[in-house]
């Protein structure tokens, strides 16, 4: 039996952790300013009556910031919440993803990749091949 050489990925780790956390966090003050400036102020007021598309895409978003937030603690399952409400906000509008939309998912990718490269062999443990 020879030992493989582990991952060298440790240092990418926070690096990665907290490249999402800070887009996460701009993410979150962006949308929580807009929604709490729509709530309040009276420009807000609909151009045309409301669909339940609308009302979809809007609990999709909020589900998806849901799981940016869920992310900082639990980045597998967060990350996960946040892809899928951010698929299905897809559904119903693809325009969602147009820039500044796609930094959702990105964020949410980046999280799954600091997740992914915590969970590689460190570098104390040797892997043995057969």
């Amino acid at each position: 039996m020879q030992t493989a050489q582990p991952l060298k990925n440790q240092s990418a780790v926070p690096v990665v952790r907290w490249a999402a956390r800070i887009l996460s966090s701009l993410i979150l003050l962006f949308w929580g300013f807009m929604l709490i400036a729509h709530l309040v102020g009276d420009a807000g007021r609909p151009s045309r009556p409301l669909v339940w598309q609308d009302t979809a895409i809007l609990t999709t978003l909020m589900v998806s910031l849901l799981g940016l937030v869920l992310s900082w603690k639990w980045e597998l399952p967060g990350a996960a919440l946040t892809l899928a409400a951010i698929s299905l906000c897809a559904v119903f509008n693809w325009k969602v993803l147009v820039f500044p939309g796609t930094l959702i998912p990105i964020t949410a990718v980046l999280f799954l990749t600091g997740w992914w490269l915590s969970r590689a062999p460190r570098r104390d443990t040797p892997i043995l091949q057969q």
